[in-house]
């Protein structure tokens, strides 16, 4: 392979965000990592300069209170008789005076004080968002789109506020009709994105499905999210952010209860079997459950139908399609799942997330495919536009061997 057609050919994808039509397949799979890696980089990039731009304000405002206090603090120097042969020390003790360090260690603190606050305000964020949305996971998160700029989306979530979400030519997205593509995208629109966290507020999304109808941004949530440290019966409540950890060690829900915001963490087998039970994870009412096998701190989910835990909303529900089956083969990067109503042909992508649970498999073994032929699975993502029942995954999770 060339690489200075690769060159030419990555340069002209950064400029126009999509990979060119002329490019073979194997450039392709050159450039589509390579692509994707530059639209994290980007929206890392507008994050801080967005974070610390937001920052500066405080800090300034800081700074000048500090400065302004000191020097109401001043007062007039008393003039005090200087003996003779008596020291009026040295030229600087004689230009500034006792006040003048004074004033000078207020605003040498002042200063301190100022690039402190500035530090501290941008690269952190609230609780729930640094809680809620770790670095490298992969989530589940909907909300109703507010603005794009043809590369990003922001997407108003009820949980967490504002999140941008970066969208490319590698992201599965679609509605009831079929493909759409991010310029479809409009202010009111409802979203599920799947993805991998990548800044405090930012995902680069694999999958996006858009609902029916256009929704009202909902207000952001008014108190933080506390994390869930004891088992408290009866706890009911609506799933609103799914995240799943890079080695699939840790899982974590935020449950939206009447009264507030909690996040949970889940044992990772029995998120396994509720998201194998939950086609439609995030938008599921659940119940908390304790297990005396489990770490403090550590819960089950049971699915909890007939409860409401918030009203229903205005406009359907944006969810990613289900199947599950049996694995039956695999031609290139498509997996041939058997289910019910037929074959549906499954695309497992370089941004898919694959659980494998207590299957017995690693994720080699699933990428292989001749290991995972006869294993049942539980699949969501986008349709294929072209019709048919092909899946563009976003999350697999392997059972076990079908009977």
């Amino acid at each position: 392979m060339n690489p200075d057609r690769i060159d030419a050919l990555l340069q002209r994808s950064l400029e126009t965000g999509r990979i060119p039509d002329d490019a073979t397949a194997e450039e392709r799979v050159r450039l589509a990592p390579l692509l994707a890696a530059a639209a994290s980089l980007k929206l890392n990039a507008t994050q801080v300069a967005q974070e610390a731009n937001a920052a500066m304000p405080t800090a300034r405002a800081r700074f000048q209170r500090t400065l302004a206090q000191a020097r109401a603090a001043e007062q007039p120097p008393v003039r005090q008789p200087v003996a003779v042969g008596q020291s009026r020390g040295g030229l600087l003790s004689r230009f500034t005076g006792r006040r003048g360090f004074a004033f000078s260690g207020a605003i040498a603190a002042a200063v301190v004080v100022a690039v402190f606050a500035l530090v501290l305000i941008q690269p952190f964020g609230t609780v729930e968002t640094a809680s809620a949305l770790t670095v490298d996971d992969y989530v589940q998160v909907d909300g109703v789109v507010s603005a794009n700029d043809g590369n990003t989306v922001t997407l108003q979530s009820p949980a967490l506020g504002d999140i941008t979400v970066a969208v490319t030519d590698q992201t599965a997205v679609s509605d009831e009709h079929g493909e759409r593509t991010l310029a479809t995208l409009k202010p009111g629109d409802s979203v599920l994105v799947s993805g991998v966290v990548t800044a405090r507020r930012a995902i680069a999304a694999s999958n996006l499905a858009v609902a029916a109808g256009n929704a009202t941004p909902p207000p952001e949530a008014s108190a933080t999210p506390k994390l869930l440290k004891q088992y408290r019966e009866g706890l009911t409540g609506l799933v609103r952010v799914l995240a799943l950890s890079p080695d699939g060690s840790h899982a974590r829900i935020l449950l939206v209860t009447p009264r507030e915001q909690l996040l949970v963490d889940i044992d990772k087998a029995a998120m396994d079997r509720f998201l194998a039970q939950n086609p439609h994870p995030v938008g599921a009412t659940v119940r908390v459950v304790e297990a005396p096998d489990l770490p403090k701190g550590v819960f089950r989910l049971e699915g909890a139908p007939g409860a409401s835990a918030t009203p229903a909303p205005e406009v359907t529900s944006p969810q990613f399609e289900n199947v599950r089956g049996v694995v039956t083969g695999r031609t290139g990067n498509v997996y041939m799942v058997r289910t019910d109503r037929g074959v549906s042909p499954v695309v497992v992508r370089r941004t898919t997330t694959i659980r494998v649970g207590d299957s017995g498999l690693t994720l080699e073994d699933v990428l292989a495919g001749s290991p995972v032929v006869g294993h049942e699975v539980s699949v969501s993502g986008n349709p294929d536009a072209a019709g048919g029942r092909r899946i563009f995954a976003t999350l697999i999770v392997v059972l076990g061997k079908a009977n």
